[in-house]
């Protein structure tokens, strides 16, 4: 399998898929410092870094492609559950 690059900045339409979240509360959790984020132009980006400090590791597969990304992840968040059950 070939390994996709992971970006060093995210969107925020990104980050608020990781974190399974909507997009007002990503710019929220800018604005208290708990993920590292700055405007650049009229858009914003964050830092895979602090999102990673927050979560843990983002999966490989997330960047694949932004549409087979989201789903991948949500199979494998489903595959883990029903692992743990």
């Amino acid at each position: 399998m070939t390994q996709v690059p992971q970006p060093l900045l995210l969107t925020v339409k990104e980050v608020a898929k990781l974190l399974r979240i909507h997009r007002p509360k990503v710019y929220d959790l800018i604005k208290a410092g708990t993920i590292d984020g700055f405007k650049l132009g009229s858009d914003w980006r964050v830092k895979r870094e602090s999102v990673e400090k927050l979560i843990g590791d983002i999966p490989e597969d997330f960047f694949a492609s932004s549409k087979s990304g989201a789903k991948k992840l949500a199979s494998a968040n489903l595959a883990q559950v029903k692992l743990a059950s």
